[in-house]
Parts: C-alpha cells; structure tokens; sequence
C-alpha cells in the first residue's frame, strides 16, 4: 500500500497501536465530570471575574506603555524556506518552510532534539544555515535590522553581583532613544517589572553561584522584560515558558499576544504547552527529527490530522496530542519516507509562500478579554482588528545608528562597572588576605636597621612587594573576560553600544578601584618593617606601586581578553610574571648574564617596576654602616663607609634611572590597553550571520 495511503488509514496502521493505546489511556485517566452544574457557583465567578480582570490589566497596562502609535511603523514580516542546518554530517533541520506575520504568534514546537532551537538561532543569524532563504520584508537580512529583533534565549546570562533594579534601569538607559527623557527610561523599565510580576524583587540580586538570588522564574521573567525595553519589531523566544507554571505561563503569552496585536511579530518555541496557552497561538509549526511535522493555523491542528485519521480524544490537550504524534515513530515513518521527503501536514489557509510573496490584508484576534473569555468558556465569539501588512507599510529603509549617544552609553556602562568591580574590590575575602600578608610582612622585616647586613633583606622586601602587587591584580584580571563573554557578544549583537563605551568605561571604573586593596597593604606594612622614613619615598614608593599594579591588570586584562579558556589564560600569566620575576634583576645580577642573552631583561616589566622601587628606597640620602668583612669599597682600605643608597644600587647592579623607570612602565600599561581593545573588537565579534 502506498504511504499516502498508510497515514490516511490513520488508527488501523498496524504501526499505530502504540499511539493509540497511549492516547486511548490518557483519555481513560482524566475523564470529564459530566455532572458539573451549568451555573456557576459564587466562588467561581468570583475566579473567572479575577482572571478576566488580570489580563485586561495587561491589556491596560501594555496599551498605556505602548501608546496609540503601537509599536511603531517598522513591522516586519519574516519568511524563510528551505533551510537546512548540518552539523558534520549530521542534518539537523531538513527543508523547513514557513513564515511569520506582524500581528501575529508563531509558535515552534516539537519533541526534544527535534531541531525547534536550532531553527530558531538559523533565524536570528546565530548559526549558519547550509541552504535556503530567510527574508524580512522580503529582502535578506542587513545589520541594521539587529537593533529592531530581540532574541530571548533560554538562560541568559547577567552580572550576578547587580539586582533586577540595576539590570533594567541599565538596559532602559542605554537601548532607549536619546530623545526620551531618563526619567521616563526608568518609568518604562518600572512598569515593564511590574508587568511581567518581578517588581516584587526589583531589589533582589540575580545571584551568582555563591550567592543566592532570584528564583528561576523570575530570572526567565527578566530575560524577556529586558529584551521588551524597546519594543522590538520581530521577537524570537526559545522555550520563555519553561520553568513557569501554568498562571505565569499564561500571563506571559497573553503580553506576547497584546504586543503583536500592536504591530509585533512574535516567535517562541513551546516546548509543553497548556490547553489555555496553546489557545494563544495563530499559527503552529511543528518539527518532528528536522522536519516539518505540521504547518498552519494553530486552532485547525486537530481538525487536520483528524482527516489524517489521527483522532484526538475530547479531553486531551490539542498541544500535547500534536507532540504524541510526532514523537510517535510509527508516524513520523509512514509521514517521512524516502519517496516522501517532506510529508508534514500542510494547513491550506496558511500554506507556505515562496520568499517575497506578501500577504496583503491579514486579521488577528485581538481583546485579551475575548481571548481570556475563549480559554475559559469556548463559546463567546473573538472580535478581530486589523493589522496591515501591506508591502507599502512594511519597512525597507533600517536605521543602523545607536538608540542612544556615546555620552550616554559611557556613563550607564560605568555605573553598571563600579557595581560589578565594587564587589570584589570591597570582597572581605581579599581584603583580609591583604590585611593578613601585610601584617606578615610588617612583622618579618620589623623596622630593618640600617647595617650592611640588613642591605640584602630590604632589597628583597622591596622585590617581594613588586612582586606580590604584580601576582594579585594580574589574575583577577584574567577572570574579567571569560566571565563576561556571553554578556558582552548578547549586548553587542543586539546593538545595544559601542565597543570603546564599553571598553573605556570598564577601565576608567577600574582605575580607582584598584588602588584600594595595595593602599591599605602599604600603609599597614612600610613603617612597620622600616623600607624609608622619608615622607617623599613613601609617597613615590605609593605611586609606582599603584603604577605597577594597573600595569599588571592591564597584562591580566590583555591576556584574558586575548584567551577565552580561563585554564589557558591563567598557564600564560603564570609563565609572563614568573619570567618577569628570574629576569628582573634581583636573582641573578645583570652583570653574571651572558653577554648575548644580557638584553632579555629589558623584556620584563617587573625590571622596571624592581628598579623604580629599588632607586627610590635606597637613595643618596639612606645611609648603612659598614660590616666586618665588606663588599663595598668605601668600607675598604682603612675606610670607615658610610655606605649610601647610590654604593648599594651600583654593588647590586640596578641602574639609576629613577625617572626612565616609570615611565617604561606607563608605556607598557598604554600598549597592554590598546592592544586589548583591538583584540576585544577582532575576538568578541557578535556571531550575527
């Protein structure tokens, strides 16, 4: 029998009596009160009346936020045919066609691993497809159309460290058009919070994995309310539902549904819809193993296979009947065969339209009271608004500039850098650790005297604080990047700043910060151990440690910006400071080098860092006595020393350069933040087919 025939035989296929049976129990199991009383009870009223008045208040609200112009004039129609996605020679998506509609809800569904995410990043451009088209408004995709689709991944990514407050107050201020006032950006942001119900823990921290924040509702809650900032034109959803229940659920995709009402064209993968929720959808797109399984409107999906011969019994969910079957392999064999490629259920009224071919009239239900009446009580009748989509009104002509100015974009990515940095500037942790080691330190050198025999122990306490202050900022730099990665390309790919805003604000936040933690060490440990009582060497010993230590974040930032695996990256740094440290001249003298490999040191920003130090503490005007026997000639031949600052640098041999040092090293700090930037824009390049 041919194997049109098979799937019209529907039921009485030998191959689907494992359908049949789960359906047939499924059905068994949840029966329907027949005896139900046809007037309602006061108490139920009174839950169908709350109901009904919460969702008009999201009408309410959304059409207060959205104003009479909706949601603008850049609608956008998306349409895509034939694509095909392979990963080796693995085919993940097999001939997909269809097509999204301003005014409309599309909703992707399909088993796990039936290719509904990786369909949905082809469209967003995140991956490449192999074959076929995606066309918005009839034309491929440009760049400037980014900042017009939002893509609502399933987990996205924040800085843990900011509250639900923070994370949106930033998003409105930066993605928001200059022309608006900041206090109506904040008035936005307050009532999109309260919209979506997380204004409740605006005040509470996202959380990271040491620090417990928002719940896992709530944080898929922000993930959408910071994408509907702008009221994006086209809005792509992967699974916005999951990890909801069944109320929240609802309330979301009945927002969805108010704003495509408004002009917006909305595509979310479902993975387990309720009966309420899958009301919702206008049109459905169902993937069974990369192909399309069932395409067309969502309220005739039943009502199609049912003239395949898949019967739906009366109480089972039109969703989960739909994903029965394409998870059923007795179907999807006799649907897909090698004669019959792509035999997925095509609904006529929506069927798919070569690329370019526009619609020119279309009609949404619209109240989400009538829809809100639909999913409670199927009788009342949906009124119908409609929304053009007429070539001549969908837009062609797309703005590539920023929302906002680069003053503006510099000073929001500031504040949310101090939040961040604060955090581990301030850490206890790290502050206790400096506290601790100075302490040490202090106490192992306890006020040097000034003999020939205490030389040696200050120019190693002198190294060792060069060096502690270069290990320290330099690998908590090599955490900035890596961690922040999936930020930076998410906000970059959306269009959100500039790289130099975002580049620049990061460092000019740093700087201060960073001064915090080697301030307090020096001031614990350097009267304590006695390096110099002059007033003018703490302050210039103060600057070139501070010096030191941004020269070592901006190396730990170049490195991380340059190595996005954090093993790899702290591998490199270790290698940078520890062959700083054998070359820097307090190991081995410069003078025991051999004469060929003498030039390496200058290679070792720790050389000069060492020798700003060094030239500073042991100065003409430090003096030591003379030991018994002496390595310095003014101690020598019946002399009675004393030795100075300038006899000890020559004996150790570190050259008195004490203005050339510093500046080597704001040379080096100047070619590490450079060259991070330039690699941040070649490396971090959002990945927007």
């Amino acid at each position: 029998m041919p194997a049109d025939a098979d799937i019209e035989q529907g039921y009485n296929h030998p191959k689907d009596v494992e359908l049949e049976t789960k359906l047939s129990v499924a059905s068994v199991a949840n029966p329907i009160n027949q005896h139900t009383s046809s007037n309602d009870t006061k108490a139920n009223a009174a839950f169908r009346s709350e109901l009904s008045e919460r969702h008009k208040q999201i009408s309410n609200t959304l059409q207060g936020l959205i104003g009479n112009k909706g949601i603008g004039s850049k609608k956008i129609k998306l349409e895509f045919s034939d694509i095909e996605v392979k990963i080796g020679p693995r085919k993940l998506l097999k001939g997909i066609t269809a097509s999204a509609h301003p005014g409309q809800v599309l909703s992707i569904m399909g088993p796990s691993g039936s290719g509904k995410t990786t369909l949905l990043n082809s469209l967003a451009g995140r991956i490449k497809t192999s074959n076929g088209k995606i066309l918005l408004n009839g034309r491929p995709p440009v760049k400037a159309m980014k900042r017009y689709i939002a893509y609502v991944l399933q987990d996205e990514m924040f800085f843990g460290t900011m509250t639900v407050r923070e994370v949106m107050y930033f998003t409105a201020r930066i993605r928001l058009p200059e022309s608006m006032k900041d206090e109506e950006k904040i008035g936005r942001a307050d009532e999109i919070m309260t919209l979506l119900g997380i204004g409740k823990c605006c005040d509470s921290i996202v959380g990271t994995p040491f620090q417990r924040g928002i719940s896992g509702g709530e944080r898929k809650r922000l993930n959408i309310a910071v994408q509907l900032i702008t009221w994006p034109s086209l809005i792509l959803l992967d699974e916005p539902t999951s990890g909801l229940d069944s109320s929240t659920s609802l309330d979301l995709l009945l927002t969805l549904k108010e704003l495509a009402k408004n002009g917006c064209t909305v595509i979310t993968t479902i993975h387990q819809p309720s009966s309420a929720v899958f009301n919702l959808f206008d049109n459905l797109l169902v993937l069974a193993d990369g192909h399309t399984f069932y395409y067309g409107n969502a309220e005739g999906v039943v009502e199609r296979f049912n003239e395949r011969g898949f019967l739906c019994p009366r109480t089972y969910n039109p969703g989960d009947f739909v994903l029965e079957l394409a998870k059923s392999k007795a179907v999807t064999d006799a649907m897909f065969t090698a004669n019959n490629a792509t035999g997925g259920v095509i609904d006529p009224s929506v069927h798919a339209r070569k690329p370019g071919q526009m619609d020119h009239t279309m009609t949404k239900k619209a109240s989400l009271g009538s829809i809100t009446e639909k999913t409670l009580s199927k009788g009342e009748e949906m009124k119908e608004v409609s929304i053009s989509t007429d070539s001549a009104d969908l837009q062609t002509d797309w703005n590539d500039s920023f929302a906002s100015s680069w003053t503006t974009q510099f000073k929001a990515l500031l504040t949310r850098a101090f939040i961040v940095k604060k955090h581990s500037a301030f850490d206890n942790v790290d502050m206790f650790q400096v506290v601790v080691i100075a302490l040490i330190v202090g106490l192992v050198w306890f006020r040097q005297g000034n003999s020939e025999d205490a030389i040696q122990d200050r120019f190693g306490l002198v190294f060792f604080i060069g060096v502690f202050w270069a290990f320290f900022p330099m690998f908590q730099s090599i955490m900035t990047f890596p961690t922040e990665r999936a930020i930076l390309l998410r906000e970059r790919a959306q269009g959100a700043y500039r790289l130099s805003a975002y580049y620049t604000s990061k460092v000019v936040a740093e700087i201060p910060l960073n001064v915090i933690n080697p301030s307090l060490f020096i001031l614990i440990c350097y009267y304590m151990a006695g390096v110099n009582d002059d007033p003018r060497v703490f302050f210039s010993f103060w600057f070139t440690l501070i010096l030191n230590v941004e020269t070592s974040a901006a190396l730990g930032m170049l490195i991380s910006a340059s190595q996005t695996n954090i093993k790899k990256a702290l591998v490199a740094a270790s290698i940078l400071i520890l062959f700083s440290m054998l070359i820097a001249g307090f190991y081995v003298n410069s003078d025991n080098i051999p004469t060929w490999l003498r030039w390496i040191e200058w290679l070792s920003y720790l050389k000069y860092t060492f020798g700003s130090l060094a030239t500073q503490v042991f100065n003409p005007d430090l003096e030591f006595s003379c030991g018994s026997p002496s390595q310095y000639s003014v101690c020598q031949d019946g002399n009675n020393g004393p030795i100075t600052g300038t006899d000890v640098l020559e004996v150790q041999g570190v050259a008195n350069l004490p203005l050339v040092y510093p500046v080597v090293l704001m040379g080096i700090y100047a070619f590490a933040r450079i060259s991070t930037y330039f690699v941040l824009f070649y490396r971090y390049k959002p990945k927007v087919q």
